[in-house]
């Protein structure tokens, strides 16, 4: 009989094209009709261009009635899903930007084997040596089998109830605050881990790790980035002038005077020799990764994080966010060539990581869904495992060379608080344990949000709360983006599909796609004829921009002069745009072509515009207390509109309806714990 089907290998993977399944390291990976079809057309031609056209005459016979754009980026998104890949980094898919795709990793046939009934007689033994002894085989009875069955079941039994070490955790931090970072310090018995409290900038503190009491002692203001083999500490400093850029510094471990390493880092990890660093930088809207410091390696239009460089200095580990106000990502690396491999596929919330002393494995911290993050462990040619599991939320910061580990322990959840038209004060509004308020209709009696709780997937989904009702109505899966001028729709986006928005009307719940042709989108606004959509994003392999987009579909038009924005509000004329361009406020008109700062200095985020679009408002998140300001354009005279937030609190998302002297906003509780763990393996 047939032992192997023919098909292909690429990676990791096999693909079975007579029975349509694809394996991955012999574990079976699901995978829907079109994806698969996808697959087989483009792995039967490994660095050929296939076609758009090409792919939706295969997928879809003539006669049938479909959004071809719509339906092939989603089954496209859907395959990369599957292969871990991505349209920003490929190893599998590249996209050609309005052509098609070309599968770009190496494929190798797999031959059929021939049926044994076709198997060509074998060969004659060779004759016996002499005086070899000849022994004849007599098939054994069942009854010579018992014992070796007994001491099998004996054996499982025992391993299987055999007490197993659990790994132990010993708590180091005790104050109220959030751990950022964490290293172990080599050649010592020591801990260094930077931690914020509330109302105050982050302190680097250092910790024994086996007194029965830890008590940390203060060591420098700043984040800490990295610890060197030698001990030195790399901090990032915030400027003392909101004009200014971030510090790197190196710090000795005599705590002498700290020299500059960077400016304008983000994050930052030292080479193994300790000679140089590995960081990211942020170039307008694009994050760079710079290994080492100067040389760009990788360019991302999202955010990087968890920078970690390998034992052995050759690569660099990291977290690429795609969604620029999203943590979901993936883990990636790359050699100081540029040449990027993709370990993971797209997780729901991922932050934290480290290489195992090995340098064979990369272990890391992230979550399918919701914000529980649990410790994985990936080694270099794609094989993952968990390490552990909890209902709590792991945060792995660093592993020592004896296998040590440092984590947090994490409590978040996210709350929705609104004062809607008719209500006499504030109230707590949130839907389950992750509810962040994304628009407000124009008279405030509703208000579109999004749950990204664990309770509702990966996908998210978007809701509608009414003053009146006090009911959350779920329209879908996505997240919330806007609504409509007449509050009459709501857009969304699936976290999982940038490729397509969802429009939704309120009073039928009927949807439908809007595809971009390729567009992925980071956000999307209606104008105010309603007609026109103003959307954020890019095509693959191109740069972010403003475009305009009909609210049927179609290609996205680039806003000519408009600087790429993210935050952005519409003016209600549809002249003018406000929105951050780093940590600042820019105003674009769209009449002059023209862009300038706004409250130069200030750290805000635009959330409205007043009717005659004489004011703007703003909020001042993470400035004490939170405030919405009302700020005028032409003198630039403020006032407090709103105080929002109480202490311990912090603003997530802000939306107003000033007319109506409605608003809405969501805030994060975030407390975390530093522990050394023992045991894990």
């Amino acid at each position: 009989m047939v032992t192997e089907e023919s098909g292909f290998r690429f990676g990791a993977f096999e693909l079975h094209t007579a029975s349509g399944r694809l394996f991955k390291h012999g574990a079976r990976i699901k995978l829907q009709v079109k994806p698969l079809q996808i697959l087989e057309i483009l792995v039967a031609k490994p660095g050929e261009l296939v076609t758009r056209e090409e792919l939706c005459g295969k997928l879809w016979p003539t006669g049938t009635f479909v959004d071809f754009e719509s339906g092939l980026n989603t089954a496209t998104n859907r395959l990369r899903g599957a292969l871990g890949d991505s349209a920003e980094a490929p190893r599998y898919i590249e996209t050609v930007p309005r052509l098609g795709y070309r599968f770009i990793c190496p494929v190798t046939s797999i031959p059929r084997q021939t049926s044994a009934l076709a198997l060509p007689p074998a060969a004659p033994a060779p004759p016996s040596p002499a005086r070899r002894e000849v022994r004849r085989y007599r098939p054994l009875s069942l009854a010579a089998f018992v014992p070796v069955i007994a001491l099998a079941f004996a054996y499982v039994h025992l391993h299987a109830n055999a007490p197993r070490s659990q790994p132990s955790f010993r708590q180091l931090t005790f104050r109220a605050g959030i751990v950022d970072s964490a290293r172990f310090i080599p050649a010592s018995n020591q801990a260094a881990y930077t931690a914020t409290a509330e109302n105050e900038q982050p302190r680097t503190r250092l910790v024994p790790l086996d007194r029965a009491s830890p008590r940390s002692v203060d060591f420098a203001c700043g984040l800490l980035a990295s610890v060197s083999r030698r001990g030195e500490l790399a901090l990032i400093s915030r400027p003392s002038s909101k004009n200014e850029p971030s510090r790197l510094s190196r710090v000795s471990p005599g705590n002498g005077p700290a020299q500059t390493i960077a400016e304008g880092a983000r994050d930052a990890d030292w080479l193994p020799d300790g000679s140089g660093v590995a960081l990211v930088r942020r170039s307008g809207a694009n994050s760079l990764l710079e290994f080492p410091a100067t040389h760009v390696v990788y360019n991302s239009r999202g955010w990087i994080d968890s920078v970690r460089v390998a034992p052995t200095g050759d690569r660099v580990a990291f977290f690429e966010h795609p969604v620029r106000d999203d943590d979901g990502g993936y883990l990636r690396t790359v050699d100081r060539q540029g040449h990027v491999t993709t370990l993971t596929h797209k997780w729901g919330s991922a932050a934290g990581l480290a290489w195992a002393p090995s340098g064979k494995e990369i272990w890391f911290s992230a979550s399918e869904s919701g914000s529980t993050l649990a410790v994985y462990a990936v080694s270099t040619n794609d094989r993952l495992r968990k390490i552990s599991n909890s209902p709590f939320s792991l945060h792995l910061f660093d592993i020592a060379h004896n296998g040590r580990a440092l984590i947090s322990l994490e409590d978040t959840r996210v709350s929705m608080t609104a004062q809607l038209s008719g209500d006499a004060a504030a109230r707590d509004v949130s839907h389950l344990d992750s509810s962040h308020v994304d628009a407000i209709a124009r008279d405030g009696r509703f208000i579109l949000f999004t749950e990204a709780s664990s309770a509702v997937g990966a996908h998210y989904a978007t809701y509608t709360l009414d003053q009146q009702t006090h009911k959350a109505v779920r329209l879908g899966v996505g997240r919330g983006l806007a609504l409509s001028p007449d509050s009459k729709s709501a857009l969304s986006i699936d976290p999982e599909d940038r490729g397509a928005l969802t429009l939704t009307s309120l009073a039928t719940g009927a949807s439908r796609r809007i595809s971009g042709g390729g567009f992925e989108y980071q956000w999307a606004k209606f104008l105010p004829d309603g007609n026109t959509l103003l959307v954020g994003g890019a095509y693959p392999l191109e740069s972010l921009t403003i475009s305009k987009q009909s609210l049927v579909g179609g290609t996205p038009v680039s806003l000519a002069g408009a600087p790429y924005m993210d935050y952005v509000e519409i003016s209600p004329d549809g002249s003018k745009l406000i929105g951050v361009i780093g940590t600042r406020l820019q105003i674009f008109d769209m009449h002059s072509g023209q862009s300038q700062p706004f409250l130069p200095g200030e750290r805000a985020a635009p959330v409205a515009w007043s009717a005659d679009g004489a004011n703007v408002f703003v909020a001042t998140i993470g400035n004490k207390p939170d405030r919405i300001l009302q700020v005028n354009l032409r003198s630039a005279k403020q006032e407090v509109w709103k105080t929002i937030a109480g202490p311990g609190l912090s603003v997530t998302s802000v939306v107003v309806a000033p007319e109506a002297g409605a608003f809405a906003y969501s805030t994060e509780f975030f407390l975390s714990r530093l522990y050394l763990v023992d045991g894990w393996s």
